[in-house]
Order: C-alpha cells, then structure tokens, then sequence
C-alpha cells in the first residue's frame, strides 16, 4: 500500500518536472525573462519620450515658418523696402534649415525605434513560442491522465495531513497552470500591438520623407527669391541706396542694444566675473573668430558703381558655409537673436565694457547667459541677413564705440 501510495505521489510530480529541470533553473529562466522586458520596456519608453518632444519642437518650426510666409506675402504686396522682404525671407529660410535637421533627427529617431521595435518582436515572438510549447505539454499531460486524475490522487491519501498536503500542491499547479494561460494570452496581445505600432511608424517614416521633400523644394524657391533680391540691389541704384538706409538704421540699433548691456553693467552688479582689464591684454595678440579671408575692412567703404559711401564698424570674413566660428576670449553670452541686416547674431560680454558680435550666422551653440571661453565653437557661419553670400561680420566695441578689429588681430 505504501509502495503503491509512492508510485501515486510518483505519478503527481512527474508532470511538473517535464515543465522544467529544476526550481534553480526555471527561477533564472523568470529573472531572464523579466530582466530583457524591463530593458526593453525602459528602451521603448525612452525612445517615445524623445519622439514625443521632437513631434512639439517640429509643431512649433512650423507655426514659426508659416507666419514669417505670411508676412513676407504681405510685405511683398504692400511693396516695402528690399532689406525688410529680405529680412523676412531670411528668418523663413533659416527656420526651414533648422525644420530639416529637425526632419532628418526625427526620421533618425523613428529608424533606431523601427529597430528596437524588430528586435522587441523577435524577443516576444521566441517567448510566446516558448510558452505555448510549455502549455501544450502541459494539455497533453492533463489529456493523458483524465479529467479525474486529480481527484483520485487527492482521494487515495491515506490520512487527513496527507489530503492536504496533495490538495495544496494540486492547487499552486493548477494556479501555476492559470497562468501560463494567461501569460500566453498576454504575450499574444503584446506582440500584436508592437507588429501596429511597427506598421505605424514605419508608415510616418515614409510620411516623414516626403515632408522633407517638400521643404526641401520650400527652401529652394525662397533661395531663388533671394538671389533675386539681391541682384535688384546690386542692379538698381534705388534698392541699394534703400538697403543702404535700412543698414543704417541696423547699425543703430545694434549701438543702442550694445549701450543698454553696458548701462546694465555700470547699474547693476557685474556677475560676469570677469576681469575688467583681461580683454584690453589681448589686443594685437586676438585671434580670428573663424578661418577666411576678410572681404570688407574697417572704416569707410565706397560702393564702386553707385558711388555711395558706408561706414563698416567691423570686418567681413568670408568662409565656407557651416565653418566653425569662436569666441575670440572668454566672455559671458549677452545676446542671440535676430537683427535685420546682421541675421543670426551673438553678442558676447569680455568684461571692463568690452563686447565683441559675430553676425550671419547660421547653427548657433550657445545661449544668452553661457560663459564660453577662449576658442569655443559658438556658431557656424551662414548668410543670414548679408548681402554678400557666406561670411561671418564681427565687431569689437568699447561701450558703444566700435573699435578696429585689424588692430586688434595677432599677425
């Protein structure tokens, strides 16, 4: 009797040992399993948070792209000086540039989603098929045994302790069986919502391409309509003698904006924390804010065909589009914003009431309040706001008054 009471017990815990080999080794199995999903679920997470940020970032380029195509349709009707059209199409063209890198950072982001999604649905199809493999072992031992098999074991228990005993251990089996069930349900829905939400982004992938094609050719139509302008103010002596007079009034504002830093500066306590004498050291021993050769000197610049006289409170670097531009000291960002005229700017504060501004830039890596030092790429030359293609304009001032640059220059 005892024996055959062993066999019965025999007969219960072999079904549970074909589930696996031993408790250690499924236990490593669950920590496995359960570790490669919270890595995939934080990946997953992560990458959709980034997605969802840049998703606004774009969402505001474009109310910004559009309103400046708003105002230059309506400045171009109310026929306005070439300098302020042009100053409109600038500003849309460099907000067109910063919407395609935004394009193209985002199709980046939603490529390395495709793939961690591929590699998601590999890992959870390779788990379900697992899973099911377990439960259908698991139906064919219950097939074999019967509908009453469980009821019998319980019953042939020789005592009271015993029959509970087999009843708890047929109970966590029946309970471990439940859910593997519905792990396997589970599993099954999850995997379906990943192969969507494949289908989805790859779907925004190809959207997303043909979005940058079309500002692509947005872009180029506003190129053109630059060249256009340009060539009227080159051409015709009553554009240039109107762009003329609306950089005039450029320079002037520039010369207020760079007095109300330096009234700020004598009024309020100085937290730059820069040394007032180190920037006046540096003279004929600074270095070029960027590579190339300067095109317009400082001082008085006669216009060869109009005969018209400006006066230039800088120099005039031409470079390649995107080279690098650097601080020329160590200084604290005062400015970056938009100047008719100059473009993209950035105004630093040297300390002791000297500033230095680069213009016509492009890409800018710093914002107002950074301290930068010596060297440091702060922008990427561009031709917002010039009228003579690729360069950087940089200025030197003391309080208001623009210094030479030239004198300033190591050799």
């Amino acid at each position: 009797m005892i024996c055959s009471q062993n066999n019965r017990i025999t007969r219960i815990s072999w079904p549970v040992g074909r589930l696996g080999v031993s408790r250690t080794s499924l236990l490593l199995l669950v920590l496995l399993i359960v570790g490669a999903g919270t890595l995939l679920s934080q990946a997953s997470a992560s990458s959709g948070d980034k997605i969802e940020s840049q998703k606004q970032k774009l969402q505001r380029i474009r109310r910004d792209i559009e309103r400046h195509r708003v105002k230059s349709r309506e400045l171009k009707r109310e026929e306005v000086s070439v300098i302020k059209q042009l100053s409109h199409l600038d500003k849309e063209m460099s907000l067109s540039n910063r919407l395609l890198r935004e394009l193209r950072e985002r199709e980046k982001l939603l490529e390395r989603q495709i793939d961690s999604l591929r590699i998601n649905i590999s890992y959870e199809s390779q788990m379900l098929a697992y899973q099911r493999r377990v439960l259908a072992k698991r139906v064919r031992q219950m097939y074999k045994h019967g509908p009453n098999h469980r009821l019998e074991v319980v019953l042939a228990s020789p005592s009271l302790q015993e029959l509970s005993r087999r009843y708890k251990f047929l109970q966590t089996v029946a309970e471990r069986d439940a859910r593997l069930v519905e792990e396997v349900r589970r599993k099954k829905s999850d995997l379906e919502r990943e192969r969507a939400l494949l289908t989805e982004t790859m779907a925004d992938v190809v959207a997303l391409r043909a979005a940058r094609a079309e500002e692509d050719e947005k872009l180029q139509d506003a190129k053109n309509a630059r060249v256009k302008m340009l060539k009227g103010i080159r051409r015709e002596k009553k554009q240039h003698v109107q762009a003329i007079e609306e950089l005039r009034k450029s320079e002037e504002e520039v010369k207020d904006l760079i007095g109300q830093l330096e009234q700020r500066r004598l009024t309020d306590k100085d937290t730059s924390g820069l040394p007032a004498g180190d920037f006046a050291k540096l003279k004929g021993r600074l270095i070029k804010p960027v590579k190339g050769k300067i095109t317009k000197k400082f001082g008085q610049d006669r216009h060869p065909k109009f005969g018209t006289v400006t006066f230039n409170n800088g120099v005039n670097i031409k470079a390649p589009a995107g080279a690098p531009i650097r601080a020329v000291a160590r200084a604290k960002v005062e400015f970056v914003d938009w100047i008719a005229g100059y473009g993209n700017c950035i105004i630093l504060n040297h300390g002791g009431g000297y500033y230095t501004l680069y213009a016509h830039v492009a890409e800018i890596f710093v914002k107002t309040g950074d301290m930068v030092s010596q060297k440091e790429v702060i922008a990427e030359v561009g031709d917002t706001g010039s009228l003579n293609g690729y360069e950087c304009h940089f200025e030197i001032r003391k309080s208001k008054q623009a210094l030479n640059p030239m004198a300033w220059f190591a050799n």
